[in-house]
This record gives C-alpha cells, sequence and structure tokens, in this order.
C-alpha cells in the first residue's frame, strides 16, 4: 500500500512538470508582450506620427486591463479554474497579436493591445494557482521564481531577437506569426492543463494533515462566499505592505525596459536599436538570474520574505540613485551594462510580493488574494509609462529625426527622478512586510461570513519546528491575528 502511494505521488510530481511547462509557454509570451513596445517604439511612432504620450498610452493599454482584471482573474481561478481560464487568455493574447500586427490605424492598435493583455491577465494568478494545488507550500517562493524567470525568458525575445525579426519583416508580421503561435499553445494548454492532482486521479503533494487538507483546499467554487471573501482580503491590513512593494518596483522596471529603456539609450547615447536593445535584455538577464536566487535564499536558505525583500529593495533604489545622479544622469557608457544587470536582479525581489500575499490570507482565498496583490504591479505599470511620457513630452525641445521626438537629456532625467522617489516608496512597503517565516499564517475558520466588527484575539507564531518555551522549546517570534 505504502509503495502504491509513492508511485502516485512519483506520478504526481512528473504530471506537474507537464503542466507547468505548457502553463510556462503561454507566459513566456504574455511577457514578451510587455516590454516588445519598447524595440518597436520607432517603427510605432514612424508608422502612426505618435508623440510620446500617445506612444505611452498604447503601452500602458496592456497594463490598465491587466491590472483591472486580476481580482477577476482570481476569481475565475477558484471558480471555473486555472485550465479552461488560461485556454481562453491564450486564445484572446494571439486574437490581439493578430489585430495589432494588421492594425490600419491606431485605434485598432489599440484595440489589439487591449486584447493582449486581456488575455494575458489570468496567466499569473492562475499559474500560481496550479501551484498552489501541485507543488508544497514550502515550494511556491521557488516557483513563483521560476515563473519569473521564464518571463524574463520572453522579455530577453522582446529585445535583441525581436529587433532582429522585425528587421527581417517588419513589426507588423513579425506579430501576426506570434499571434499565430499563441493560438496553437492555447490549445495546448487546454489538452495538457488540469486543475488538480484529483482530476487525474492522483494524490495531492500537500503534507498529510496540513491545514490546506483539513479544510478542503482546492474547492472549485467559492459560491456566494466570493464577496464576503474579496472583503476579507482588501480589509486586512497585511494585504496592503507587498502591494505597494510590487506597486513600486515593477512600475519601474517596465517604465524603463518596457518602453523608454531602448529611446534613452539610442536619444541619449547615439548608439542604434539593436545595441540599445541588448541593454534592455541585460536587465531582462537579471530577472531571470535573480528571480530564482530571490526564491531559493527565501524558501530554503533563510526561509523569511521580509529580509530578502527590505534588501533588494535597497540595492534597486540605490541603482536607479546611479542613473539619476551619476553624470547628470548619465551615467559612463561602460557602466551600462552592470548596472541594467543590477536594476534586473535586484527588482526580481518583488516575486515575493504574490506569496507573501497569499500567506497572510485565508488559503481558501489564495487566487483572490494572488489577484488583489498583482493587480498593484500592473497599475503602476501602467501609470509610470504614462506620467514618464507626459513628463518628456514636457521637456521635448522640438527635435524630429525620420518623424521621431528627440527627447534632451534633462527629460530623461527628470524622468528617472521620478521613479527614484517611486523606488522609496517601495522600500518603504517592505519594511512594513509581515514576517511570514514561508508558511500560512491564517487560521481557516469554518465558514468564510466574517464575525461582527470587532477586535480578534491575536495568538502566538512561531517558525516551522518551534513551539512556546514553556513547552520546553524555543521562544515566541511574533503575534498571529486569530479569526
Amino acid at each position: 500500500m505504502e509503495k502504491a502511494m509513492h508511485s502516485a505521488l512519483d506520478e504526481t510530481r512528473k504530471k506537474r512538470w507537464l503542466i507547468f511547462a505548457s502553463l510556462m509557454s503561454v507566459f513566456a509570451i504574455g511577457y514578451f508582450h510587455r516590454v516588445a513596445p519598447a524595440v518597436t517604439a520607432g517603427d510605432i511612432m514612424r508608422t502612426f506620427q505618435t508623440t510620446g504620450a500617445a506612444l505611452a498610452a498604447l503601452s500602458s493599454a496592456y497594463f490598465y486591463i491587466y491590472a483591472f482584471m486580476q481580482i477577476p482573474s482570481g476569481i475565475l481561478s477558484d471558480t471555473m479554474g486555472p485550465r479552461l481560464t488560461v485556454a481562453l487568455g491564450a486564445a484572446v493574447m494571439g486574437a490581439g497579436a493578430i489585430l495589432f500586427g494588421i492594425a490600419p490605424n491606431l485605434f485598432f492598435c489599440y484595440a489589439g493591445r487591449f486584447l493582449i493583455g486581456f488575455g494575458v491577465s489570468v496567466f499569473m494568478v492562475n499559474t500560481m494557482r496550479i501551484c498552489v494545488e501541485w507543488f508544497r507550500p514550502d515550494e511556491l517562493g521557488r516557483m513563483n521564481g521560476l515563473t519569473t524567470a521564464v518571463g524574463g525568458v520572453g522579455a530577453l525575445l522582446a529585445a535583441t531577437p525581436l529587433a532582429l525579426l522585425s528587421g527581417l519583416l517588419g513589426w507588423r508580421l513579425s506579430f501576426v506569426c506570434i499571434g499565430l503561435v499563441s493560438l496553437l499553445l492555447a490549445w495546448c494548454c487546454w489538452r495538457v492543463i488540469r486543475n488538480r492532482p484529483a482530476d487525474c486521479g492522483l494524490p495531492s503533494p500537500w503534507p498529510s494533515g496540513s491545514r490546506a487538507r483539513q479544510v478542503g483546499h482546492g474547492s472549485p467554487s467559492l459560491g456566494p462566499a466570493i464577496w464576503q471573501g474579496l472583503k476579507r482580503v482588501v480589509r486586512n491590513p497585511y494585504t496592503w505592505p507587498p502591494f505597494f512593494g510590487f506597486f513600486a518596483l515593477y512600475s519601474t522596471l517596465m517604465a524603463f525596459s518596457g518602453l523608454w529603456g531602448i529611446p534613452f539609450f539610442t536619444q541619449v547615447y547615439g548608439i542604434s536599436t539593436l545595441q540599445a536593445a541588448d541593454y534592455v535584455m541585460t536587465v531582462s538577464l537579471g530577472v531571470v538570474v535573480g528571480c530564482p536566487i530571490v526564491g531559493f535564499v527565501s524558501d530554503r536558505a533563510l526561509a523569511r520574505r521580509k529580509l530578502p525583500y527590505v534588501t533588494c529593495a535597497c540595492a534597486y533604489a540605490l541603482i536607479w540613485a546611479i542613473l539619476c545622479f551619476s553624470n547628470g544622469g548619465k551615467p559612463p557608457l561602460h557602466y551600462l551594462y552592470p548596472l541594467c544587470f543590477a536594476m534586473g536582479f535586484f527588482c526580481s525581489a518583488f516575486i515575493l510580493s504574490i506569496v507573501t500575499t497569499k500567506e497572510v490570507n485565508d488559503i481558501r482565498l489564495a487566487g483572490i488574494a494572488m489577484g488583489t496583490c498583482n493587480t498593484g504591479g500592473f497599475i503602476g505599470a501602467a501609470l509610470m509609462q504614462i506620467v514618464l511620457g507626459k513628463t518628456l513630452d514636457l521637456g521635448w525641445d522640438g527635435a524630429l529625426l525620420n518623424g521621431v521626438r528627440i527627447y534632451p537629456q534633462s527629460a530623461y532625467r527628470t524622468a528617472f527622478i521620478i521613479c527614484f522617489f517611486v523606488t522609496l516608496i517601495g522600500l518603504a512597503a517592505a519594511f512594513l512586510l509581515k514576517e511570514t517565516h514561508c508558511r500560512d499564517t491564517v487560521d481557516t475558520p469554518p465558514a468564510l461570513s466574517l464575525p461582527g466588527r470587532k477586535k480578534f484575539p491575536y495568538r502566538k507564531i512561531f517558525p516551522p519546528g518551534k513551539e512556546d518555551s514553556r513547552k520546553g522549546r524555543l521562544p515566541l517570534i511574533g503575534l498571529k491575528r486569530q479569526y
């Protein structure tokens, strides 16, 4: 009997990696679309004769709908299930990419970008929901890091490889081809993904007797309790520090690598678009390397969330300070590769936001909690791209080259100083995080309905394997709200 159980668990471990690979194929393309406008910015401005603000609005259309859809995506993951949600999202993303490529005017470009963002918006939360079902709690930080690293590979493809492909096929045909690949991957996701091990007749990898099992973790629907669940997440004060941390770190990264980095390099340093794409690709490489390392350090080396988050947020703010204030906002060219890599590497702390939010909320509300946190980063990305576009337009001195606005160094410096102050908000949020020791810290009540508005009692919590000194073990570490 025990041998059969071990065999079934081995089958679960094999199956989950196949499912994860299917999710990552569409997730990488979704991440590709986040930063693709940086490479095609000049082509789009030249084709449609747009201003910097209009280009920023086009790029941020992706982020607005993405941010709006995060809580609905969490609800869909908790009700309809990740399998159907991801397959439909990939199909919509593919249709949007095709429309973007064939758009006859700027309106259809906006529509295509909107559809791309709408389709991609369901990927992250549903990927993490799959990980919650198929992986153990102490693996979630690493899985989030690996997920974002794969997304970083998609961003790598949106740098120099996209610049080469656009030079070969043109930016329009490049997006049509990407859309067709997305439609094929949507079909693959439907065939491969399963919402939970039980759907395949396999056992859960969760430890026997865990709280998630005791409360029926993985229930396909929250029914009428969805609204109550959302209110619980929003009213939880520990939800908001990771929300604002993600807002600050991710918005500034996307403002730079997702849109304005390549124009900055080409216009301030006078290098080619292909060379500038190499620098932006280095930012993505830093994310690819940093996310798994941050996840591993948080999960295994430290078994903490707050310390690595604060450390990386400090270093990330320092990177922006160098970019803004070194040599009048124009660091020496030979500094740029290590600077860009460090920017991506230390910004990788944002991956801890989503898992921390899950750990400070009811496990049955994992999808809604992660969706709420994810909203922060993408609201920030949409706002920051437009704020920087407006700032650059205000500093424009009227220079044009082949129909493209050329912004002076002083305008970029002003825009990047705004980013620096936003990173300080992220650093402050990091200090306010609740330390979870990489485990769920909220006891699940017998029902999702809340008691009346009253003060909740607190109880003691300890790191894994440590108990109260009165029981002959190590002393109290913190307090935990009792629901």
